[in-house]
């Protein structure tokens, strides 16, 4: 019986410290995938909150997949999605005091599984995909006007627009929603 003792704290301080999310923050202006641009040394992952901070730019390469919990760009931060084939997944808010630059070639995924918060700061978009893995009864808030250059593509959630100062949603090209997204 001590040995299931010790197995018991030995599991749930192991899980615990493996679903415990941080805070990673730009540490200089790099690409998302190399270890010095983040403080620590760590590059984000879906877990992480991510601080784009004053007087940086990341830049989320070409092919390349960024993931985070919560994005955060503060003002004077720019996150540089301009290259080709960059995705980004967002898996809690989006909050955009800086500077988003997007690309002809760049998909921005909402894949949380909760109440998501998207604030676009007055950037642009190119693709959009709305994919909140909770079902209809998790929104996703949109707060300011929202510009996307291509699709948006909605899945799984409800699209909340209800941000007192109205917002306006401009899309370029097809809007895709599936049974099971409610707008």
């Amino acid at each position: 019986m001590p040995n299931l003792h010790k197995l018991f704290f030995i599991v749930f301080f192991g899980l615990f410290s493996v679903l415990k999310s941080a805070t990673i923050t730009s540490f200089q202006t790099g690409d998302w995938d190399v270890t010095s641009t983040w403080v620590g040394g760590a590059i984000p992952t879906p877990a992480d909150d991510v601080i784009i901070a004053n007087g940086h730019t990341v830049t989320v390469p070409g092919g390349f997949n960024a993931e985070m919990l919560d994005l955060t760009i503060i003002s004077g931060g720019t996150l540089n999605g301009n290259t080709l084939f960059s995705e980004l997944e967002v898996y809690g808010n989006w909050i955009n005091g800086g500077t988003f630059i997007t690309g002809v070639r760049n998909t921005v995924y909402f894949k949380g599984a909760g109440n998501q918060a998207v604030d676009p700061g007055g950037d642009e978009f190119n693709d959009v995909w709305l994919v909140n893995t909770g079902g209809a009864a998790n929104t996703i808030a949109i707060s300011g006007n929202i510009d996307i250059n291509k699709n948006l593509t909605f899945t799984s959630g409800t699209l909340d627009l209800t941000d007192p100062v109205n917002p306006t949603v401009e899309i370029g090209g097809d809007v895709t929603i599936s049974t099971g997204a409610v707008w």
